[in-house]
């Protein structure tokens, strides 16, 4: 076999592994990283949850704009439709960035934290305007 034959089927195959554990890590603590801003935001809802029920609820979703990859939060407490601030089951602090949007990596990000935490979820924005009144047209204005 020709030393390029070797390092191309060496290639291949660190390449099929990568392709088999996605690239995903955990957010830094709360203590570490107390407030994430998201841009290209989207709120989802867990509506299947295979033993995990305390997942059940809203989630935001989006690109960290600090570190510009995706994100997902743990469960909705509670949020600010004048700040655009929300508070997580994990007391994160979530301040949403411009319009809601679509981020490949944080659709990759939740795809994979729905096959880790064995959950389905629907995409829930609009009925999150709704509940907290979120003016749109406000939030377009300061962009």
């Amino acid at each position: 076999m020709s030393k390029d034959k070797y390092h191309e089927d060496q290639l291949r195959a660190v390449i099929a592994d990568l392709e088999k554990h996605p690239n995903i890590w955990g957010s830094a603590s709360v203590e570490a990283e107390p407030e994430k801003w998201l841009e290209a935001w989207q709120v989802f809802k867990v509506v299947k949850a295979n033993g995990f029920e305390d997942r059940f609820g809203l989630h935001f979703s989006g690109r960290n704009c600090r570190e510009f990859n995706g994100a997902v939060s743990s469960k909705i407490e509670n949020f600010d439709s004048v700040t655009m601030r929300g508070v997580t089951s994990s007391g994160r602090v979530y301040q949403l960035v411009g319009l809601p949007g679509f981020c490949d990596d944080a659709q990759y990000v939740l795809d994979n934290w729905c096959g880790f935490n064995q959950v389905k979820v629907e995409n829930a924005t609009e009925e999150f305007i709704h509940r907290y009144k979120v003016s749109l047209g406000n939030i377009s204005r300061m962009s």
